[in-house]
């Protein structure tokens, strides 16, 4: 009797793992119809979703983890507008030709790009310095705070003999500033990149059962696509920078004495540096859209007031310690109509801002003065 009561357990679970199997066939089916039927532009975003995270289990991600500042983005070619060291453009030369000031550029997305305001500013001394030819290198990238800020600048930014070195590290740091026990190293928000890194020095997704299982559902049913696009936006959690190199840690609604005092050390570190090789210490302030327009999510009131008094932060840091200031957040205005969200704008809005930088360089005697010639680096 027990030998055909089991077999009547065993096709009772073979007829319920059928039945699930068809019931989900089923609802996947009826998700395309419909779909098809209503909406190309959702059919085009979960394909457009696929292809982007999905193409492959073993994907190659546009950044690749470094052993001393967290990541940098992958070098892919001599068409891609990233040298070797990962950072946006052509490959850099050490060595600082006659008649040539250097402005090396720090800071996070508002930083970041090919033609972000760094490569406007170069653009713009340029146009207005007749005797001396300007170079700037720029070592922003997307989630940078001041702590990778500090070893980015400590290793390449100083190997490059600049004569100014300009920071624009305001949003990113408040959320490390704001844990309720902030470590300061910012470790408990900033951790390795949990992605598989290639021989080649390429990182890739990881590949656990879960990871697996998720990108063979991904691949099959759209209708697990279209819950992904819904649970978590445009990019998945295994494609998230952010979610790739932080932690989630508990926080405050503003940042606590001790969170600010790390952050402003953090910039101490950078100008003590500078000042100690020859440069000059620019800090800046970071403008937001602070009014609501067609098309781009409203700004949070509790953002906006937490940024404002990040950058009256940045103002009295940049008085007590003598250094030159930006105010770029005085622009916000002027560039409502180019923020692309939050905080990032189109190249019209780089432009204005590398011309208020020009203004304040060329004003504090930029090219008037003569090059740092002190650092002579090693090949």
């Amino acid at each position: 009797m027990n030998n055909f009561s089991d077999i009547g357990v065993g096709r009772k679970v073979i007829f319920g793992l059928l039945a699930t199997v068809l019931f989900f066939c089923l609802v996947e089916v009826g998700f395309r119809v419909v779909v098809s039927l209503t909406s190309d532009r959702l059919t085009s975003m979960i394909g457009q979703y696929r292809t982007q995270f999905y193409s492959h289990i073993n994907q190659e991600l546009a950044y690749r983890p470094h052993p001393y500042f967290g990541y940098v983005r992958r070098d892919k070619g001599d068409n891609d507008a990233i040298n070797r060291l990962g950072f946006w453009g052509s490959e850099w030369a050490v060595d600082k030709p006659v008649d040539t000031i250097r402005v090396v550029a720090l800071g996070g997305s508002t930083t970041a790009g090919p033609l972000a305001w760094p490569y406007q500013l170069e653009v713009e001394l340029n146009g207005r310095l007749v005797d001396k030819k300007v170079q700037v290198h720029n070592l922003g990238m997307g989630g940078w705070t001041s702590a990778e800020a500090v070893a980015a600048f400590s290793t390449v930014g100083l190997s490059l003999d600049p004569d100014m070195v300009v920071v624009h590290c305001v949003n990113n740091d408040m959320e490390p500033m704001r844990a309720i026990a902030p470590e300061v190293d910012y470790s408990h928000y900033r951790r390795a990149m949990d992605v598989v890194q290639t021989d080649a020095g390429a990182a890739t997704y990881k590949q656990d059962f879960g990871d697996v299982v998720d990108a063979v559902a991904a691949q099959w049913s759209n209708l697990y696509v279209y819950a992904k696009l819904f649970d978590s936006g445009a990019v998945p959690t295994r494609a998230s920078l952010h979610g790739l190199t932080t932690w989630a840690t508990d926080t405050t609604a503003e940042p606590s004495a001790e969170g600010i005092a790390i952050f402003e050390r953090n910039l101490r570190s950078v100008a003590a540096l500078a000042e100690a090789n020859g440069a000059t210490m620019v800090l800046t302030t970071m403008p937001a859209l602070a009014v609501a327009r067609p098309g781009i999510p409203t700004v949070p009131d509790g953002h906006l007031k937490s940024l404002a008094s990040q950058n009256e932060r940045l103002r009295q840091l940049a008085a007590r310690e003598g250094w030159l200031l930006v105010d770029l957040a005085k622009l916000s205005d002027e560039l409502t109509t180019t923020f692309e969200d939050a905080i990032h704008v189109d190249i019209r809005g780089e432009q204005i801002k590398a011309r208020a930088i020009a203004d304040a360089l060329v004003q504090a005697g930029i090219g008037s003065q003569p090059v740092n010639t002190e650092i002579t680096p090693s090949k």
